[in-house]
């Protein structure tokens, strides 16, 4: 019987979002003749219901990450006991669970490790409170010291993984995120009830301060004084949903906004509507721009370090605007309406070269460090 190599996801938390969407696309390109495949988490993940069966899922019993390390252990030690694996992979996913990751193997361990980092370090640079301030800079001292620990760092841009590698001392290689899948072009034909005489305007990202959905409001408010038939869309879940919804009513402009709490198809929506925004504070790769593009809505961005700019060509495939910076926001949207081929052009150069975050491409090169680490 042909030995399999064991991989092993640390993902604390799985949730609907860009992470676990990426994680999903990754394994379902594995070839499971080849790998063998378990999936940690302190809750229990979404993707357990999407993922082949082959695949273990294991609710750690840890109630925080920082408690899950000798819960990992245990499970690392007793796969190496296991002489039908042919090496052992563990690969964590987001600085916290990379941390945690870095106790979790033992000196002169047969198994190797993997960190992935999502988002740019400028993270760690915004807080919500004193504790939260603290907690970011310890994580960030310990970025320095516990990286150089991983056989192998991943960062999911160029400009992500290039800072981080100046900051750790140690080289950094870009995977781009696998978000250019067609699969959901068919999911866009789903049929919405949206009334026709409306131009719609799309924002799909979590409801948390990071999205910063108040740049978006804020324009969305003057939009509103030049095109009146026109309504905003806003798509997430998360702790900021009703501050948002206070601040629409606030600016007196919640009438032309259509708030839908979670679903597991937006691109339907993205169909349907002649723009999407994304006004994030910071990101690491917005899949979500590049699941617009395929579907051929045009974007515009704030130019967050990392992803953004790599993704629209540095502004060659779609808008990029300043971080809370709304008025250039709404001068643009409004640019688009009247001038709507301007940034479809932009969209269609976009789309050309999105072949670079393929899904099968993206598990190609995947398989191909699995095989060599």
């Amino acid at each position: 019987m042909q030995k399999k190599i064991k991989l092993v996801f640390f993902h604390p938390y799985s949730y609907l979002g860009g992470a676990d969407n990426s994680l999903r696309r990754l394994i379902e390109n594995l070839n499971l003749n080849d790998f063998s495949i378990t999936f940690l988490s302190l809750n229990k993940s979404y993707l357990q219901n999407i993922l082949d069966k082959k695949i273990e899922f294991k609710q750690l019993k840890a109630k925080r990450t920082l408690f899950a390390i000798s819960e990992i252990k245990e499970i690392l030690n007793s796969l190496k006991k296991n002489k039908k694996f042919k090496k052992i992979i563990l690969i964590s996913n987001q600085n916290f669970a990379n941390i945690i990751a870095s106790f979790c193997i033992e000196k002169n361990s047969k198994i190797k490790s993997i960190f992935i980092d999502r988002n740019h370090l400028d993270e760690l640079s915004f807080y919500k409170n004193l504790n939260d301030k603290i907690k970011k800079i310890i994580i960030k001292i310990l970025i320095k010291f516990r990286y150089l620990k991983a056989d192998k760092v991943v960062g999911i841009c160029k400009k992500l993984s290039s800072d981080l590698g100046n900051y750790i001392g140690k080289k950094v290689i870009t995977i781009y995120s696998p978000s250019y899948d067609k699969n959901i072009i068919k999911k866009s034909k789903d049929k919405l009830n949206l009334d026709k005489k409306y131009k719609y305007i799309l924002n799909v990202s979590r409801f948390s301060k990071r999205k910063d959905h108040y740049t978006t409001l804020k324009a969305f408010k003057i939009v509103l004084r030049r095109i009146k038939n026109v309504k905003l869309i806003l798509i997430g879940y998360g702790p900021e949903l009703k501050n948002i919804i206070g601040f629409a009513k606030n600016l007196k402009i919640n009438k032309n906004i259509i708030v839908i709490n979670k679903t597991y198809n937006p691109y339907s929506y993205m169909k349907k509507s002649k723009l999407l925004i994304l006004t994030s504070v910071y990101e690491g790769f917005p899949n979500v721009l590049v699941e617009s593009l395929t579907i051929g809505t045009p974007v515009i961005s704030t130019n967050a370090n990392a992803g953004a700019s790599e993704i629209l060509l540095n502004g060659k495939g779609g808008d990029l605007i300043r971080i809370g910076d709304y008025k250039n926001l709404a001068k643009k949207i409004i640019r688009h309406f009247s001038y709507p081929k301007l940034l479809i052009k932009k969209a269609k150069i976009a789309k050309k070269n999105l072949y670079r975050f393929e899904t099968k491409r993206h598990s190609k090169i995947y398989t191909n460090l699995f095989q060599r680490i």
